[in-house]
């Protein structure tokens, strides 16, 4: 049986982004690309947790932290930059 995670959902919520983002024409080949590449790692990351860690409350837990310091991390780059 395959446990739902956080970067289960996030990567779910990816491929649709960029599925209507392909069809709609709204992002070119280059960032689907990137996209790409980020949905990759985001599994790669959700089968490491998912090894490293046993119980679905740890992996919920540290994947939440780790989502988290993500997005504040990238808002901090966005937010010097500009």
């Amino acid at each position: 049986m395959r446990r739902i995670t956080p970067l289960n959902i996030l990567t779910a919520a990816l491929l649709i982004w960029l599925g209507f983002g392909l069809l709609d024409d709204t992002i070119g080949l280059s960032q689907a690309l990137w996209v790409l590449l980020l949905i990759v790692l985001v599994f790669i990351g959700d089968q490491v947790f998912r090894m490293l860690l046993g119980s679905l409350k740890r992996i919920w837990i540290v994947q939440m932290i780790f989502i988290a310091i993500t997005v504040a991390t990238a808002f901090a780059i966005w937010y010097i930059k500009n």
